[in-house]
């Protein structure tokens, strides 16, 4: 089953385009990873679809329905929650606080902070963070910092998860446990698109990878054939590391 579905999506900023006939889906339940040069595209994907920014050309479908027009408040109750690149908590609220405000935004009309607050507790214990609910995010280290921003589109309640660069910065053993992490949120059913740039992640979690470069899509396939796609070596992964894996 496609839950969401790109079709000929474009995007263009002036004379500046972004995005240019980009076609692929996503199966209900899978991980989808997108990958490709700084500059490819693949966080404006994630803005049209969050709704963030409104799309120049083409549909995007979710779930049977159109959402071009949908407001990113519309997106968050229909079940489709995200991450940001650049972590930045909410200032003055706690870890658990900022959790509880995805909570309040997402697909299960949360009304009541008893409610929101096990909501949150429950995000928080699946990533990890159960111990440090009552601190302040900002003297958190980065990794708990990503695992926060997972915490609060988790409590959202999300089919669709939209995970942008959750792993870049990491250290070898905090990469390993993120990638645990995001394995265990497929295995409770939530379907997932995550851009990374990081090869060994992207490659170990994900069931499909979409290529895109200069706006884009160059290939689609299974992660080892990715990795001998000539195309993509010469735009993106480079004959070392491709010759590697």
């Amino acid at each position: 089953m496609v839950i969401l579905e790109a079709k000929n999506v474009a995007k263009s900023y002036g004379g500046l385009k972004v995005l240019t006939d980009v076609n692929f889906d996503v199966k209900k339940g899978e991980i989808l990873g997108i990958i490709g040069p700084n500059g490819a595209g693949k966080t404006t994907f994630m803005n049209l679809v969050s709704r963030l920014t409104p799309i120049t050309g083409g549909v995007i479908v979710y779930k049977g329905e159109i959402i071009n027009d949908k407001k990113p408040y519309e997106i968050a109750k229909m079940g489709i929650a995200r991450t940001f690149q650049v972590v930045k908590p909410f200032g003055g609220l706690s870890v658990l606080e900022n959790v509880m405000v995805g909570a309040f935004y997402g697909k299960n009309n949360v009304s009541s902070k008893v409610e929101a607050a096990r909501i949150a507790e429950e995000a928080l214990h699946i990533v990890g963070l159960a111990d440090v609910k009552n601190k302040d995010p900002r003297i958190l280290p980065l990794a708990k910092r990503k695992k926060l921003e997972v915490a609060r589109a988790l409590a959202m309640g999300p089919e669709l998860l939209l995970l942008d660069e959750v792993m870049a910065g990491l250290s070898v053993k905090e990469l390993d446990d993120m990638m645990k992490e995001i394995i265990k949120l497929k295995e409770k059913g939530i379907t997932i698109i995550a851009i990374e740039h990081v090869m060994k992640a992207i490659m170990g979690i994900s069931d499909r990878i979409v290529v895109l470069h200069l706006g884009r899509k160059i290939a689609e396939g299974k992660p080892e054939d990715i990795v001998r796609n000539h195309e993509v070596i010469e735009a993106y992964l480079g004959s070392k590391y491709a010759k590697k894996e």
